[in-house]
């Protein structure tokens, strides 16, 4: 028997032509790590090495095709937040011409969230957390840092996203990246579309899936997410908040940031 919620989807998708989204507000987060085809920090994160131009190149072409599968869905709004490298590494000129491109630092405490300003997010590009277990050019926020809590709870700069975005009531939909990252989304939201374009093959190596194959499935996988827009819940922290930080580094000492939201921790933890 169909619950009132599922029967309410039903109804949506049968009245829409097999689609539950009605002019979605999307929000992607970018980041360089996951991307297929990149696997080495020495050549391929930065501006200056040898490969960063190609790695630039795959991004955007992961990115667009994400934003294409969105747009196929319904999505009437779609904003990228360049998240790696200090919003160093899309050019207007990448994106596809009906998104619109967020650049800057020092990144707000909100993650240029507010309530409900969009109905999904979106992560292309992305890696697991620090000391994931298969995961590619694994790290968070940087390779100094060995774990990050959020109230004891180890997350990454995946989990972190998805808390402040929970704290506005807006949930993860899906994610393109390495396995483990993957893996890590599906911890904090189960029904989030994902697309693995490469996994570990071995101490500092990777498979990645060809980039023509990557976007085909990035597309499907957005346009998925997109459609089931309706049925995702945001991931919430109930507060009080401990955040804390652990440095691979044992000289250094740990960081603690508490509020009694996750917003007011993340204030703390960025001084704002």
């Amino acid at each position: 028997m169909f619950g009132k919620r599922s029967f309410a989807l039903a109804l949506l998708l049968l009245l829409g032509g097999g689609s539950a989204c009605a002019a979605a507000r999307i929000f992607i987060v970018t980041d360089m790590e996951g991307v297929g085809g990149v696997n080495n920090a020495e050549e391929q994160l930065l501006p200056g090495q040898r490969r960063y131009d190609e790695s630039r190149r795959l991004l955007a072409g992961e990115l667009n095709a994400a934003i294409e599968g969105a747009l196929a869905a319904g999505a009437t709004e779609i904003v990228v937040w360049d998240g790696h490298d200090g919003s160093r590494s899309l050019s207007i000129d990448d994106i596809h011409p009906r998104a619109k491109l967020l650049q800057g630092k020092p990144t707000p405490a909100n993650y240029y969230l507010s309530d409900r300003a969009y109905d999904g997010i979106l992560f292309i590009g992305q890696h697991a957390m620090a000391g994931a277990k298969g995961g590619v050019l694994a790290h968070s926020q940087s390779f100094n840092v060995e774990r990050i809590a959020i109230n004891g709870r180890a997350v990454g700069e995946i989990g972190q996203t998805a808390a402040i975005a929970g704290y506005f009531h807006i949930p993860v939909i899906m994610l393109s990246g390495d396995q483990a990252a993957c893996d890590e989304i599906r911890e904090l939201q189960p029904n989030a579309q994902t697309v693995a374009v490469k996994g570990l093959a071995g101490k500092g190596s990777s498979v990645s899936l060809a980039h023509a194959e990557a976007k085909s499935r990035i597309h499907a996988a957005a346009e998925r997410a997109v459609a089931q827009i309706a049925t995702y819940s945001p991931w919430v922290v109930q507060g009080p908040v401990e955040m804390t930080f652990q440095y691979h580094d044992k000289n250094k000492a740990p960081g603690v940031y508490r509020g009694q939201t996750v917003l007011e921790a993340y204030e703390m933890w960025l001084g704002k």
